[in-house]
């Protein structure tokens, strides 16, 4: 295979990798900024309670919604089908209408507390209803993890230092059937946001759920009195819970479960009760306590717990991509048939002993990377001093006082090899400061042995540190080979 094409495919996997991760960071942020707004819809709510019953918000909230996207779509497309309406209408009908009347009717009836700790349960019940019909999204020992954690958190937001938990069985009952709809409707969700349009599926979606709410508001107090409309306030709200919270969030988080799946959305959920414990505290000045900002940490470490990817290790930022006895052992002529192009180099105990000048073999190995076309750079946190004469006996680039393991080093001395990180091999003997930097910059790195074990207080102390991560990725290496 040509350097050319060899370029070309290593580019072309770059670029791919690229544009997942930033649809996938588009995906969390997306989540991120739903649940935030919806964390914040309770003060509206109350504003609103003064003056409608839930019936009639929700009936309110949702022909908003339905007239904004009814003006933005500007048609009304065919029906796609029974199976696709019928599908549609079970969307509308688990998460909007009944989560909706769910949550709201338990209210009344038990503690919000009660309420928002049981429906903080809703990202479980989903992890297990998509472990149960989809092929992609199993349950795992990370997403118990992460529930337990977070839920341990919700509870301490949620009681924000006032610890009052009174159980009432019916709007339990009603909260976790809330949850259960929400599950529901987020697992069937995932095989209509991939092939339709999102505007005209929310569209729809309400639309249905008007059609639901209106003859239960009709059959309680009857339409909503427009006698409120004047005032400020309540227009505000109402606009805020249209707009805002139903017509637009549910187009995000329908976004986000398309980018980052049905359970790592989800997990969001975790953050609702922090959201509105803030809200409450900036609109209703109402006071964050110990316990409340102790449990919104739990809450993120949870939801941090639950998306980590299979394999992951605490360490894992700090593995080599290969260890390898002696920088002179590793294959080099390997690496170039891969599409590697440029090679940094760490100095002392990588190539030489520390302090130690240029030697024969080193020499002889710079020779025959130029004959295999690499272009090599050292780079060192050494003083200029040391690293200029080693480089010139070397006839290589360098960079000095490179701070490693912060990235500039690794980029300059990218930089002056023309190569980038996806054609770039780093070769070093410590973890902490090479291997890790050399990870950070996204190049492919080689730790070797060190070649001399006298060295320096500070460098002795990080080799005992070394000790139990080598451990976990020896360990980790002979589990995969296996």
């Amino acid at each position: 295979m040509s350097r050319q094409l060899i370029n070309k495919h290593v580019k072309t996997e770059r670029d791919l990798e690229m544009t997942t991760d930033r649809k996938r960071a588009a995906g969390h942020i997306f989540a991120l900024l739903t649940i935030t707004v919806w964390g914040t819809t309770f003060v509206a709510t109350k504003t609103l309670l003064n003056h409608y019953d839930a019936l009639q918000i929700m009936l309110m909230r949702f022909f908003i919604a339905w007239v904004v996207l009814m003006l933005y779509t500007r048609k009304v497309e065919k029906p796609g089908g029974v199976k696709e309406e019928l599908g549609i209408f079970a969307l509308s009908l688990s998460g909007i209408t009944l989560y909706y009347y769910f949550e709201n009717t338990a209210l009344t009836y038990t503690l919000a507390a009660n309420v928002s700790i049981i429906l903080a349960a809703a990202p479980v019940f989903t992890a297990v209803l998509a472990h149960l019909f989809t092929r992609d999204e199993k349950l795992s020992g990370r997403t118990w993890a992460g529930f337990f954690i977070a839920i341990a958190g919700v509870v301490l937001v949620v009681f924000n230092g006032t610890f009052v938990l009174k159980l009432n069985p019916l709007g339990d009952a009603l909260s976790l059937l809330a949850a259960l709809s929400w599950a529901v409707y987020s697992v069937l969700l995932k095989s209509y946001v991939g092939h339709m349009d999102n505007w005209i599926l929310t569209r729809k979606m309400l639309f249905y759920a008007l059609l639901l709410t209106a003859p239960a508001a009709l059959f309680g107090k009857g339409l909503p009195p427009l006698s409120p409309l004047v005032r400020g306030d309540v227009i505000f709200c109402l606009l805020f819970l249209g707009v805002l919270g139903s017509a637009v969030c549910y187009i995000t988080w329908n976004i986000a479960i398309r980018r980052i799946g049905v359970v790592n959305t989800n997990n969001y959920i975790y953050l609702n009760p922090f959201v509105t414990m803030v809200c409450a505290a900036i609109v209703l000045k109402e006071p964050v306590t110990a316990a409340g900002v102790t449990g919104a940490v739990l809450i993120v470490g949870g939801i941090l717990v639950s998306e980590l990817p299979k394999g992951f290790s605490v360490f894992g930022g700090l593995y080599p991509r290969e260890y390898i006895a002696s920088t002179y052992e590793i294959d080099f002529e390997g690496l170039y048939q891969a599409g590697y192009r440029g090679v940094l180099f760490d100095v002392d105990n990588t190539l030489v002993p520390h302090d130690a000048p240029a030697d024969q073999r080193s020499i002889a190995l710079f020779e025959r990377l130029r004959k295999l076309g690499f272009s090599t750079c050292l780079i060192s946190n050494n003083k200029e001093p040391r690293v200029t004469p080693f480089a010139d006996a070397l006839k290589t680039q360098y960079v000095y006082k490179a701070g490693k393991p912060r990235r500039r080093g690794y980029q300059e001395g990218m930089k002056r090899m023309g190569t980038h990180k996806g054609d770039t091999l780093f070769v070093g003997d410590q973890l902490f400061t090479d291997v890790w930097g050399a990870n950070r910059a996204g190049m492919y790195s080689i730790l070797v042995k060190p070649m001399n074990p006298r060295e320096e207080i500070q460098i002795v102390l990080k080799r005992y540190l070394e000790k139990p991560v080598l451990y976990c990725y020896l360990r980790r290496q002979r589990r995969n080979s296996s």
